[in-house]
């Protein structure tokens, strides 16, 4: 029996603090007291190791439900790393999810891997082999005959047609993918033939996707910038708009009524242009898209939380200058840059993102749910950016330990 002592513990219902003790074992909460029943009196006498966490305040560990946890971030070319070998991806891939665990980011969705090296890097965090997050993984996602696929051939599964969609997504479900992403639209960081705000997957394709997940009790995550496509893409029954840059207030009212996720990702273009280097050697018609779109995507972001759409926190971590443990700055974006407050913030990435990965036992501290605690020294409802200065982290009852410096890179 494991007991973390003293804290102030988040409650993400009422998105408030209070004193408590929370008693662990199996990996698992299983009790939760108010102080008076302390680790070592009569009702305690099996707990074997008490931390004492006084003057910290603790929250469940943070979700980020769009990752590519394959792709190396210190270059402005993404299409630089088309050529690197499985091995030296999975590698890398190793790396980055413990960089990612030490941010304070328990539990990852990966909307794109390569070549299913990701599922190999899950399966070694499973058995205690790596250390990292919780792992949801797409396998590679689906999309239309683009020349962004030279950019990640690793990442993409081409089909055009209903029938080649269904094909696909069942290759991902045999392979062991947790959900389907689909590329609803074009990208922004991608070939400078494919346009971001033109449709990709026609609404036919995109309901044979949602088809076979559905079918298979899967979900399915909707690559979209353009707004035609968010509509098709909701339309069909996608459960969450990646990006969603240009919505508007028709479809972000539809994406509220139907419960879509949306899943901002304004990292992407925030932590670019922190970082000089990447700037520099960014292809010229990548970085325009970037500048150009920025603002737009932060208001869409804004005007979906007005008007109470469900966002779920996603990073795009694995983008350039979008560097894997930086993942919680996504929470002090979405208050500083899209006016949400800092509870709101915070339950983007824990009770939003549990529900939107159908993970009832993630995302809040309470009895039966899984021990994946943060620890911050200050009251991240006062300071949002207390979430990137982690004092502790734990997953799956297991203390993770939190280095002083080189997070991120």
């Amino acid at each position: 029996m494991r007991w973390l002592v003293g804290g102030q513990v988040f409650d993400t219902e009422s998105g408030t603090f209070r004193r408590a003790d929370l008693g662990i074992d199996g990996g698992r909460i299983v009790t939760i007291s108010d102080g008076t029943h302390r680790p070592g009196t009569a009702d305690a006498t099996d707990a074997t190791d008490v931390i004492d966490v006084s003057g910290m305040w603790l929250l469940p560990g943070l979700i980020d439900c769009h990752v590519h946890l394959t792709q190396p971030t210190d270059a402005g070319d993404p299409a630089k790393a088309a050529a690197r070998s499985d091995a030296a991806v999975a590698l890398y891939t190793a790396a980055a999810a413990e960089r990612t665990l030490l941010g304070g980011i328990t539990t990852v969705r990966d909307v794109g891997g390569w070549n299913y090296v990701e599922m190999d890097v899950r399966d070694a965090i499973r058995a205690g082999t790596l250390r990292g997050p919780r792992m949801f993984l797409a396998g590679k996602l689906l999309s239309i005959t683009t020349s962004t696929a030279d950019y990640y051939p690793g990442m993409y599964d081409v089909a055009d047609g209903a029938d080649a969609v269904r094909a696909a997504a069942r290759r991902q479900l045999a392979r062991g993918a947790d959900l389907i992403k689909v590329m609803a639209t074009g990208a922004l960081l991608s070939s400078e033939t494919e346009d971001a705000r033109a449709i990709q997957f026609t609404l036919e394709e995109l309901q044979a996707a949602v088809e076979i997940a559905h079918a298979n009790h899967k979900h399915v995550a909707a690559h979209c910038h353009a707004l035609a496509g968010i509509h098709n893409a909701v339309d069909a029954g996608a459960d969450s708009i990646e990006h969603c840059t240009f919505a508007d207030d028709e479809v972000l009212r539809k994406m509220a009524a139907r419960g879509t996720s949306f899943v901002p990702t304004i990292c992407a273009g925030e932590l670019l242009f922190r970082d000089d280097a990447v700037v520099a050697t960014m292809p010229p018609h990548l970085l325009e898209r970037m500048e150009a779109f920025n603002d737009i995507h932060a208001a869409a972001v804004r005007r979906a939380n007005e008007l109470g759409v469900p966002i779920a926190m996603g990073t795009d971590a694995g983008t350039p200058g979008n560097h894997h443990g930086m993942n919680a700055h996504e929470c002090v974006f979405m208050v500083e840059q899209c006016g949400l407050s800092p509870v709101e913030s915070i339950r983007t990435a824990t009770v939003n993102a549990a529900r939107l990965l159908r993970q009832p036992d993630l995302g809040s501290l309470r009895e039966a749910a899984h021990a994946d605690v943060i620890a911050c020294a200050d009251n991240p409802l006062d300071d949002i950016t207390t979430l990137t200065r982690l004092t502790m982290v734990m997953a799956a009852g297991e203390v993770v330990t939190h280095p002083s410096a080189g997070l991120g890179r």
